[in-house]
């Protein structure tokens, strides 16, 4: 296909998605916000996966007991008041007025409590708390909830106002009663928007409808936290994977925000007046995952290796191409957050290669093929792989590249039979760094053994120190138990950080009050001028 018909097809199908959304009353352009998240709506429920487009999607339409403001303090979303007893045992949440569903139906004590219960069984903050709950009930009143344990949690408040991961949506008490293990269908919630079911089509749009029956909190909007103001009536999801598509669309204001924009057409978006906002600012760990289960990387040493060999810098320039858009980060827990630390990294961490040749050497490797999976259609990943295959050969390592994409390599991370039988030994991800930062949310840190995350850790001891952390009740306990954790971390290596970066968002110009959190797009509290 020539150059000039390429483009042609690419203008083409923002007009062709645009077309299918028309409504039977068209809005005023600026009353309608179109938005290009970063992957297509698949499943509704922010309980039973982290997908960050989830957990985007559950904050149009639900609300939490605490949001979270720009500097990740929890702060009172749909809590009045609450309290804490001298002990530290028992909390006590009273609802604010004005709470209600989509469906007209006020939001009770006992919404939450089952809410919470459902979350609890899935997410991990969630299970640490209910392990040590005596009692979570509803009160008389209908507006209070008294949540009762037998040891003092410390993290109670952060775990509440969680932005990303498993979100603790508060949803009515009939929708909550659904197994955490099966999705939900009924998307009734209490946010400020409502999700427009008979407009959704997968794979190509979303549609939401402003609140009206909303009543948001009073002090001013930053992060999730203070009042959620939706100052347009109409926000649609369009699902554009392809990047260039995706920016000829928002230079000809088809589209008002692109999430994850190509990172190649971020000069040209600049130029033709778009805004380029770094609105994440925590951005996303690189993680190169090993197979514990099985030789080489059952053994420590040979996954201590590659701390030494895998050179940040290299990688991530060979993923980005302009500087500004990445760090290099040796800190588990994320460089910028406030669970950084530089405990227990080593001296010649990704430059020494003699130190990683005679690791591979003492574990016993056998020179039998290391199956790297490989998924192209992540032009990322795919870039730091073929880095990554390169060092492994320097190290003396035999490298069996297996191509595959994003999706097949989730999949077949859940085998757990060795590389031979079909299953693998190493594959590069990434999480946001907001979910990386939380030493107890940081799923792939977790060292539980079968209960693991793919990669299956397993260290009775570093375990333990997860498990510690939100009992340590001063700030001096928690930072000495965050290097502990970190200092283990180099010890078990259950993956290798290969750098930090940002993906800025890029907005049209007529748009203001961009909220920015994590892990997840806001877009409430955002204008739209008209042109």
């Amino acid at each position: 296909m020539s150059r000039r018909r390429y483009l042609s097809a690419a203008l083409a199908l923002p007009a062709l998605l645009l077309a299918g959304l028309a409504t039977a009353q068209p809005l005023p352009p600026e009353r309608v916000l179109r938005v290009v998240p970063n992957a297509d709506l698949q499943t509704l429920d922010p309980i039973n996966t982290t997908a960050g487009v989830v957990q985007s999607h559950a904050h149009m339409i639900y609300d939490q007991l605490f949001g979270r403001d720009a500097r990740q303090r929890p702060q009172p979303q749909m809590v009045e008041r609450w309290s804490l007893s001298p002990d530290a045992l028992t909390w006590r949440f009273t609802l604010r007025d004005g709470l209600a569903f989509h469906d007209g139906a006020k939001v009770t004590g006992a919404d939450v409590v089952a809410s919470l219960r459902r979350w609890g069984a899935r997410d991990p903050h969630g299970r640490q708390i209910l392990a040590v709950t005596e009692s979570l009930s509803a009160d008389d009143d209908g507006r209070s909830v008294t949540w009762v344990l037998r040891r003092p949690y410390a993290l109670m408040l952060d775990a509440l106002s969680k932005p990303s991961g498993n979100m603790p949506a508060i949803m009515p008490a009939r929708v909550a009663a659904t197994d955490p293990f099966t999705a939900i269908q009924d998307t009734t919630g209490s946010g400020p928007f409502i999700f427009d079911r008979a407009a959704w089509v997968p794979g190509s749009s979303v549609v939401y409808r402003r609140n009206a029956a909303y009543q948001p909190r009073a002090e001013p909007a930053s992060g999730t936290a203070g009042g959620k103001v939706v100052k347009v009536d109409r926000v649609e999801w369009l699902n554009i994977a392809n990047a260039q598509t995706a920016a000829l669309a928002l230079v000809q204001g088809e589209v008002d925000f692109v999430e994850t924009p190509g990172v190649d057409f971020l000069p040209l978006l600049r130029q033709r007046g778009a805004q380029v906002l770094r609105i994440n600012a925590l951005g996303f760990q690189g993680m190169l995952r090993m197979n514990h289960l099985h030789p080489p990387f059952n053994d420590a040493r040979a996954r201590q290796a590659l701390l030494y060999m895998v050179d940040q810098e290299e990688m991530l320039q060979g993923m980005f191409p302009e500087p500004e858009l990445y760090q290099e980060c040796h800190a588990f827990f994320v460089c910028g957050s406030l669970q950084e630390t530089d405990a227990g990294v080593p001296r010649g961490i990704g430059h020494d290669m003699e130190r990683a040749r005679a690791l591979i050497r003492e574990s016993g490797y056998d020179g039998r093929p290391i199956v790297l999976m490989d998924p192209t259609d992540n032009p990322f990943i795919h870039a730091a792989t073929l880095v990554l295959a390169q060092r492994l050969q320097q190290a003396g390592m035999t490298v069996d590249v297996q191509v595959t994409d994003f999706a097949t390599m989730a999949t077949r991370r859940a085998i757990r039979k060795p590389a031979a039988e079909g299953g693998w030994d190493i594959g590069l991800t990434f999480w946001n760094g907001l979910g990386a930062s939380d030493p107890v949310g940081n799923v792939p840190m977790q060292a539980s053994c079968d209960r693991a995350w793919p990669g299956w850790p397993c260290d009775a001891e570093h375990q333990a120190l997860i498990d510690a952390f939100p009992y340590a009740t001063t700030p001096e306990d928690r930072s000495r138990t965050l290097e502990a954790l970190q200092v283990s971390a180099y010890r078990v290596v259950p993956y290798v950080p290969f750098g930090q970066w940002f993906l800025p968002a890029a907005l049209s110009p007529r748009l203001s009050g961009v909220l920015g959190m994590p892990g997840i797009i806001i877009l409430w509290n955002i204008q739209k001028t008209a042109r």
